[in-house]
């Protein structure tokens, strides 16, 4: 069987997933949310207010 692995990091997490790439079928898939996200260090979701990377002349 061969299987497929898909990453992705995202501004607040880390997702993965397996998939048979025969049939399509998800064996498998896990979130993780980066600690400082979940400790509001650099948002304010209630304000709808978050904080991205500084841009492409940051330097």
């Amino acid at each position: 069987m061969k299987y497929v692995i898909g990453l992705d990091y995202g501004s607040d997490s880390a997702r993965a997933v397996v998939v048979n790439a025969e049939t399509g079928e998800e064996l498998a898939s896990s979130v993780k949310y980066y600690p400082r996200w979940m400790e509001a260090k650099y948002c304010v979701p209630t304000a709808n207010q978050y904080r991205q990377h500084r841009g492409w002349n940051w330097f």
